[in-house]
């Protein structure tokens, strides 16, 4: 890591802190480089404004809830269904806890939202890459009946749009959603798949908390959390030697 890129990750972690814990509103451009032990004029070589820093970090806890989503397609003995089911139910859990262990996290990503559309625009899309790689997959095994890939993956996505980050929409429990969450699931599946000598295709049940979708979600958890102490250890170290 270049020593612009170690500064760069330093004020990313700082204001990471301060909005998790003052929240977005209250922090001030120099008050992050007070815990920078630099000038407000050094954090804006690298960041435009502030918002620009709530970007980079809404950026980053997106990517790491695809990742969540995305380490379930290359579990092995799933079916396209399975795979979509626990797909779905791992974003909702994955984001559900992120916005209640970090409540200023959702006051970050509705002032990002609104005040940067675009980011928005490229999160779903990223999201629909993922429901439609299980779509060709199911469509090219014949255990889905799609003709249209790209118009089923914009309707899939838009019906469960509520169960990502579901706290944007919703004041219901988790166990509430998930329960929900299953029944929007089996009308999909009834859709999307043939029925079998006349019988309606099973409704989904809700995934156990044991399954691929929690190993993976837990992987790329540590993961993250690993690679933020190795961020800080090296901040730390180049501190020193400076």
């Amino acid at each position: 890591m270049s020593e612009s890129d170690t500064t760069r990750e330093k004020i990313i972690v700082a204001a990471r802190e301060r909005f998790s814990h003052y929240g977005y509103p209250k922090t001030t451009i120099a008050e992050l480089a007070e815990d920078c032990a630099m000038s407000p004029g050094n954090i804006y070589r690298f960041f435009k404004g502030k918002i620009d820093i709530a970007v980079e970090i809404a950026r980053r806890e997106a990517l790491s809830a695809v990742e969540v989503i995305e380490a379930v397609l290359d579990c092995p003995l799933r079916s396209s269904r399975q795979r979509l089911e626990e797909v779905v139910f791992a974003d909702l859990r994955y984001t559900f806890h992120l916005l209640e262990n970090q409540p200023k996290t959702l006051e970050l990503a509705q002032i990002v939202v609104s005040d940067r559309p675009q980011f928005q625009i490229e999160s779903l899309r990223r999201e629909r890459r993922v429901f439609q790689r299980i779509l060709h997959e199911g469509q090219a095994s014949g255990e889905f009946m799609v003709d249209n890939v790209p118009a089923t993956t914009i309707a899939l996505h838009a019906a469960t749009t509520k169960y990502r980050y579901a706290q944007l929409f919703t004041n219901q429990t988790l166990a509430e959603l998930e329960r929900e969450l299953a029944h929007v699931m089996t009308v999909i599946m009834r859709g999307l798949m043939p029925t079998s000598e006349g019988h309606a295709v099973a409704e989904t049940q809700i995934p156990d908390e044991t399954t691929a979708l929690s190993f993976a979600a837990s992987a790329v958890a540590a993961a993250d959390t690993e690679n933020r102490n190795e961020n800080e250890m090296k901040t730390g170290t180049e501190e020193v030697s400076s």
